[in-house]
């Protein structure tokens, strides 16, 4: 018999289309709704309502989910400007929440979920690639000490998705900082969609908290990205409390720049010796007369490739230049759940990505005004 019964918050094109099926399918678990505010825009609701059929369970409001009899975890993957308002409402009633990153969209709404979220005394987990075999090698690494003190530490995240080569000519793009608007069909912000994960990482390897932000961001590889004003591409220099030098790259670089979905990896510069740990490794290469793929179907309501569901309809060309060999893997959901079972304090909790906003909130204010930031 299923130990949690689990709410499900947003719909298709969403992150929630992997997360509520990942829940589904663990034998701890009953996926028992599809919820959302009752007031989100129709095309908003007709994807959460699609979701829901697919999944064979009910499309509910927000508030007749949480008063299902023996909820007690709440997946949300709700819009980025309306997740502390959500977030709060599910803490409210004491029930375990599962986040999408990033936690939020400004350091006041993050901090409004990591408080409600203390303040409930429940479990809370956002999305990260912290239980991924390469960064735990990583952190086994530190662990060790076999590198010496770390000072230290470069973390890329660049998702091969999208058609690049898009940008016009000549084009310059002046950073402004966060205006709070991060949804948006055709494209995202890509400093804080992909940033996230190398500052969560950085975070979680090093113990410790970011002090100073130095950011760039621009537009280099998609037409989508410069029409909307916003950044495809963005970097960090980070300096920690205890002096370490951190730096992240972050953004999406189009499907014919890497053999897999991106490049995933994370740096050690230690006294002792240097490390590198990759999503991509240990892996082999394959090569024979099949052409290299270096264009896809585009879905013209996702043109960056962002969604499974539009995936189904494009069906776009498999990449089998370079198979990664397997290691066992543990998914972020189980961990989640894991910690539920156990009582164990989960490895990136709603109050540790309140920091993760902070800095990625600084990157911005950095970029536009050219000056380092200090947090």
């Amino acid at each position: 018999m299923a130990r949690h019964r689990v709410v499900a918050l947003g719909g298709n094109r969403s992150h929630l289309e992997s997360y509520a099926r990942e829940f589904a399918a663990d034998p701890r678990c009953e996926l028992v709704a599809v919820a959302d505010e009752s007031d989100v825009p129709q095309y908003r609701e007709g994807l959460n309502r699609l979701l829901a059929a697919e999944l064979d369970v009910p499309y509910l409001t927000l508030s007749e989910a949480l008063a299902l009899p023996g909820v007690d975890v709440v997946v949300s993957c709700v819009d980025i400007e309306r997740r502390s308002r959500v977030a709060r409402a599910v803490l409210a009633r004491g029930t375990h929440l599962y986040l999408d990153k990033p936690l939020a969209g400004s350091v006041e709404d993050a901090r409004a979920i990591a408080d409600a979220a203390d303040a409930a005394g429940v479990v809370t987990q956002m999305l990260t690639t912290v239980h991924a075999p390469w960064a735990q090698e990583a952190k086994a690494a530190v662990r060790s000490g076999r590198l010496g003190r770390i000072g230290a530490v470069h973390s890329d995240m660049l998702m091969a998705k999208g058609r690049p080569g898009t940008v016009p000519a000549a084009t310059v793009r002046r950073e402004h900082g966060s205006d709070g608007t991060f949804t948006h069909v055709a494209a995202k912000r890509e400093l804080f969609d992909m940033g996230v994960y190398p500052v969560a990482l950085i975070h979680w390897l090093t113990g410790r908290r970011v002090t100073s932000v130095y950011g760039v961001t621009g537009n280099y590889f998609f037409a989508e990205h410069a029409a909307l004003g916003i950044e495809d591409f963005g970097a960090l220099l980070l300096t920690l409390d205890d002096g370490t030098v951190a730096t992240a790259c972050c953004g999406r670089i189009g499907m014919p720049c890497h053999p897999q979905v991106g490049e995933r990896r994370v740096t050690l510069v230690g006294e002792e010796g240097l490390a590198t740990f990759t999503g991509s490794d240990p892996h082999i290469e394959i090569y024979n007369t099949e052409p290299v793929i270096t264009t896809a179907p585009v879905h013209p309501n996702d043109p960056m490739q962002m969604w499974s569901s539009t995936a189904r309809e494009t069906q776009p060309p498999a990449k089998d230049r370079r198979v990664s060999l397997q290691r066992e893997e543990r998914s972020d959901i189980a961990a989640f759940l894991d910690c539920l079972d156990s009582g164990e304090r989960p490895e990136v909790t709603a109050r540790d990505a309140l920091h993760h906003v902070e800095v990625l909130m600084a990157g911005y204010e950095s970029a536009a005004s050219g000056q380092a930031v200090s947090i």
